[in-house]
């Protein structure tokens, strides 16, 4: 697949890199959704760059939208197609920060194509553990999938998606 790829402050190549595979417990998620960090990236200017926290050669973009286009051993099938978005920073699950629902602020976090060792979505598709995934609602988005949801948010809590109680066994 074709992926975006950063080498230095103001360089970059388009690659043909492995497509991501849906291991156990992630999704496969076709998306991408650039934003102003990745123009700091682009220009050198990205604090991380300079804590050591990121380096080149990087794929950029976490922030992103997208469909899920496989899953893997673990994950609700019913994910599949489903317009998602995902978690920019991934904490480790098990820390006393994460377990209050803090990953963002884990010690040991990743943030896609930013901060370990995960690729950002500025690619054709990328992986990214199901926990992260939010179902974004749509105004053609069913009514019984709209009740599931919080109010007035445009994406729906993590966790598997809603069955259509009409159709579900």
């Amino acid at each position: 697949m074709r992926a975006f790829v950063l080498t230095a402050p103001g360089e970059y190549v388009v690659q043909q890199v492995p497509a991501p595979v849906a291991a156990s417990g992630e999704p496969v998620v076709s998306a991408c959704l650039p934003c102003g960090t990745d123009v700091e990236f682009f220009t050198g200017e990205m604090a991380y760059l300079h804590q050591g926290h990121s380096a080149f050669p990087m794929r950029p973009c976490h922030e992103w939208t997208g469909r899920v286009a496989a899953v893997g051993a673990g994950v609700d099938p019913a994910w599949v197609g489903r317009r998602i978005m995902g978690d920019t920073m991934l904490g480790c699950r098990t820390c006393r920060r994460c377990l209050r629902g803090h990953q963002h602020v884990c010690e040991i976090r990743q943030e896609l194509g930013i901060r370990g060792e995960r690729a950002g979505a500025l690619a054709e598709q990328l992986a990214v553990p199901a926990s992260s995934l939010h179902i974004c609602l749509t105004p053609s988005t069913p009514y019984w999938a709209r009740r599931w949801s919080r109010a007035a948010t445009p994406c729906a809590p993590p966790g598997p998606p809603p069955r259509n109680p009409e159709t579900a066994p």
